[in-house]
Formats: C-alpha cells, sequence, structure tokens
C-alpha cells in the first residue's frame, strides 16, 4: 500500500516536472509572426470621413415605427388593456384570481403560449399563454370541462379563477394573436 501511494507521488511530481520545462520550452518554439491578428482581422472606417453627420434627430421619422406592444391587468377594476405605444388599443373584462389564490401583481412577461393547454384542476384553458412560471400562472379563455361544459361569461369581472386571469371567447383569441411570446404585462390592484 504504502509502495502505491510513493509510486503514484513520484509519477505526479514527474508530471508537473515535465510540464513546467517543457510549456515554456514548447512556447519558443511558436513563430509569433506567423499569427498576428492584423493578418485575421480586417478594420472597416464604418463613419463618414466627411464632416457631414446626420445624427438621429435630424433623420425624416420613420413611417413603418415598431409597435411597442404591453399587457396592463388592473385587478381592481377587473379589466385588461392592450397598449401599442402606450395608447389603449383594446379593452376588456377579465376574472382574476379568488380570494386565498390571488392573482400576483407586479411585472411579468409572456413565456410561452398553447392554442389549448390542460390544466392541474382537469380543465381545458383555450388560448394558454404562460405569465409566472413558479406558480403556473397565465392568461386564458373561460376554461372548459372535460364533457364540454364551459364556464359562463357572467363570471367575468368577479375573482373566482385559481390564480390566472380568464377570458372572455374571442377576446381570448385575439389577445392570443395579438402578444408575443416576451410581451411585457403589468398586474396592478
Amino acid at each position: 500500500m504504502k509502495q502505491k501511494w510513493l509510486r503514484l507521488i513520484r509519477t505526479t511530481i514527474l508530471f508537473c516536472l515535465a510540464v513546467v520545462i517543457l510549456v515554456p520550452v514548447l512556447a519558443k518554439e511558436i513563430d509569433e509572426k506567423k499569427y498576428k491578428t492584423e493578418d485575421y482581422t480586417e478594420i472597416i472606417n464604418v463613419l463618414p470621413l466627411s464632416e457631414d453627420f446626420s445624427w438621429t434627430e435630424n433623420l425624416p421619422e420613420n413611417e413603418e415605427r415598431e409597435k411597442v406592444k404591453r399587457i396592463e391587468i388592473d385587478l381592481s377594476e377587473q379589466k385588461m388593456r392592450l397598449l401599442e405605444n402606450d395608447k389603449i388599443i383594446r379593452e376588456m373584462s377579465v376574472s382574476s384570481g379568488k380570494p386565498g389564490m390571488e392573482t400576483p401583481v407586479g411585472q411579468f412577461q409572456i413565456h410561452n403560449k398553447n392554442p389549448r393547454s390542460w390544466s392541474s384542476y382537469g380543465l381545458w384553458m383555450p388560448y394558454w399563454m404562460l405569465i409566472e412560471p413558479r406558480r403556473g400562472i397565465g392568461i386564458h379563455e373561460l376554461p372548459e370541462w372535460p364533457n364540454g361544459y364551459k364556464e359562463g361569461e357572467n363570471h367575468l369581472g368577479t375573482p373566482v379563477s385559481h390564480g390566472c386571469i380568464r377570458l372572455g371567447v374571442g377576446d381570448a383569441k385575439f389577445v392570443y394573436d395579438w402578444a408575443e411570446i416576451g410581451t411585457p404585462v403589468e398586474i396592478i390592484y
């Protein structure tokens, strides 16, 4: 047993010495002139050589301005607002989490979408959009039972969900088609 340890220690020391001695020797053998950075890069002058710069405030307005989308949900009003460039384009009634299963407030975003998702409560959730992955909170249409029964629209405007934001038929599809993965969602009270 002792001889095995001695052999292991001796082999380790010899290996380390070989590395310490050979690495500098081999490094000197590398011809640095062969591997100059200049040979592999090209510097391109990206600014015009003239003094006539055109800064962004001097440029004409872009007619096809990108739409900045976001979703705002007001739990006190049980309303959802869809905004593009901070202008409300649509407002609709929702049903949020009931007492004891309240919908969380804060800043979220759409993480994934599924046209027909199955819940842990044994219900179909059409037009599912996940916004809070830890608790599995999302936005979706009024749920459907496996036998085809659909929750009534009379629940909209009242907090009766298990924490999700429920939308009416038609509204949920509109939001699903309009929103993209990453669309910000702000839930306020």
